[in-house]
Parts: structure tokens; C-alpha cells; sequence
């Protein structure tokens, strides 16, 4: 029982993070169940929900969406998942609990860096190796965003345009993503099982944070 309450907890915060920025929900989600949890049956519950997320959040953002964008983004991600899913599955579990150590380490201290905006938008050149990387982390971790956010960000996207965007690219890639989860055994009876006892949590603190997205400065 307080694994659950403690699980529930991360996936509210997750969730109302997913809903208020468009992404975050793997990394916040992961991190905390990671600590109470095996890594591989975390993966497998965050990527069922966020099948959720990214399907609700891409219905209502839906006229933010610019496929010209995000073409080229999933044709990385395509290319990206089987490798991260492979890892995951493949991989010792040892390794792939140190390489997500390292690499939250990595993102938060490159997060906490005072960089000087570029004038001109990032060359769209650079969005199928942004999805390339996001979807070998989606499909390792389930925490692709890092490498979306910052192409989108270097874009120059809207926050309107950047919320939509990243929810374009990321329903498709966590369809893909828990397909191939199923296919290589990881999700189990047992990970269905806390999703639907963690669901309520879910979609309360990811409505709440989609509804609250528009009363936050940008």
C-alpha cells in the first residue's frame, strides 16, 4: 500500500506536468517509480500512459499541429525506438539504470546552463536527428523529450505550436513504442494491473495541467 500511494503520487505530478508543458511526464514518472520499481516494468507502465497523454493531449491541441514539422521528427523516432526498446529488453538492468543516472545528470546540468538564445531558427536539417535520439530514449526509457524540446525550442516554436508539435510527434512514437513493449514480452499482467489501479491519478492530474496551461505565462 504505500508503494501504491507513493506511485500514485508520481504519476498525479507527472501528469499534471504532461498537461501543463506538453512533455516530462518519463522523466519525472521514471526517476521516482525507478526507486520502488524494476526499470523495465516502469517502462512498461509509463508507456501505456502515455498512450493516454499523448492521444488526449494531441485531440486537443490538434489545430496546433504542424506536419511539416514533425514529418521528418518521426521519421527519426521511427528509426530510433527499436534501439531503445532493444536495450531495454536486451541489455542488463544494471546498465540501463546507470545509463538513465547518467543521462538525467547530463540534462539537468545542461538544463541549469545560461545559454544566449539564437536569433534564427534551428535548420529543419536537424529534426531527423532529434528524432533519431528521441526515440532511442523513448524507446529505452520512455523519456524521449529532451531532444524534441530542445529542437523545438531552437525552432522558435509558439508555446501554442510547441505544446501541439511535441504531442504530434509523440502519440505515433508511443504507439510504436508499446507495440514493440508487447511484442518483446515486457508488458505484462502485472504492469496492466498498476495501470489501471494508478489510471484515476492519471487523467486527474493531467487535466488539471492541460486546463491550468492557459493561465501560465509563457
Amino acid at each position: 500500500m504505500p508503494e501504491l500511494a507513493f506511485a500514485a503520487g508520481a504519476i498525479f505530478i507527472a501528469s499534471f506536468v504532461q498537461g501543463l508543458t506538453g512533455f516530462g511526464s518519463g522523466m519525472i514518472s521514471l526517476t521516482l517509480l525507478a526507486l520502488i520499481w524494476d526499470v523495465k516494468q516502469v517502462v512498461a507502465i509509463t508507456a501505456a500512459f502515455s498512450i493516454l497523454m499523448c492521444f488526449y493531449l494531441a485531440w486537443r491541441l490538434w489545430k496546433h499541429i504542424s506536419f511539416a514539422e514533425i514529418r521528418p521528427l518521426l521519421v527519426g523516432g521511427a528509426l530510433g525506438v527499436p534501439i531503445g526498446v532493444t536495450a531495454l529488453t536486451e541489455l542488463d538492468p544494471r546498465w540501463i539504470k546507470g545509463s538513465l543516472g547518467v543521462f538525467l545528470v547530463v540534462y539537468s546540468v545542461w538544463s541549469l546552463q545560461s545559454r544566449t538564445p539564437s536569433e534564427s531558427p534551428l535548420s529543419r536539417k536537424w529534426a531527423l536527428t532529434a528524432g533519431f535520439f528521441s526515440g532511442i530514449l523513448s524507446g529505452a526509457f520512455n523519456t524521449g523529450g529532451p531532444p524534441v524540446v530542445l529542437y523545438g525550442t531552437e525552432r522558435k516554436w509558439t508555446p501554442h505550436a510547441f505544446r501541439g508539435n511535441i504531442q504530434g510527434f509523440f502519440a505515433p512514437v508511443a504507439g510504436f513504442t508499446l507495440t514493440l513493449l508487447a511484442l518483446k514480452g515486457a508488458i505484462t499482467k502485472e504492469s496492466l494491473t498498476i495501470n489501471a489501479q494508478l489510471l484515476p491519478f492519471l487523467l486527474t492530474g493531467m487535466v488539471a495541467g492541460d486546463r491550468f496551461a492557459d493561465r501560465v505565462e509563457e
